[in-house]
């Protein structure tokens, strides 16, 4: 294996390491769902952004959305999501597209230090190889 490949696997290794402790530490910080009354969800569902089951007790309620949906913006009928219980289920929310956009930018950077890194070596190598055809005699 060439030295080029080992350096990359060990530089990539270490970049996809830290986005994993990043992605568990902040599934680690979730801890209700986005609804209320829900548990927290599996990170399998968070990721894939899928819709969450309202809790039967909240539908038997017959109440509206803005009432138990953490997810929803507040309106001005409901301003305050301390007076609704939502609180936790609104950070709850955010944390999710916190770890969903975390996931998406760890990507990004891979593929970019993929491209960089690859198109930096190739220039060194380039630049050391010019350097040594005008030192040889």
């Amino acid at each position: 294996m060439k030295l080029k490949t080992k350096i990359w696997l060990v530089s990539q290794g270490l970049l996809i390491l830290t986005a994993c402790i990043i992605q568990l530490t902040f599934y680690h910080e979730i801890k209700y769902g986005p609804i209320l009354g829900m548990a927290k969800r599996s990170y399998w569902e968070i990721i894939s952004d899928a819709e969450p089951t309202i809790p039967t007790e909240i539908l038997a309620q017959g109440i509206g959305p803005e009432l138990y949906d953490g997810r929803l913006p507040v309106t001005r009928s409901a301003r305050d999501p301390n007076s609704r219980g939502l609180a936790a289920y609104r950070l709850a929310a955010r944390q999710e597209q916190g770890i969903r956009f975390a996931l998406y930018g760890g990507v990004c950077v891979n593929i970019l230090y993929l491209l960089a890194y690859h198109s930096l070596f190739a220039y060194f190598e380039r630049t050391l190889s010019r350097a040594k055809k005008r030192t040889l005699p």
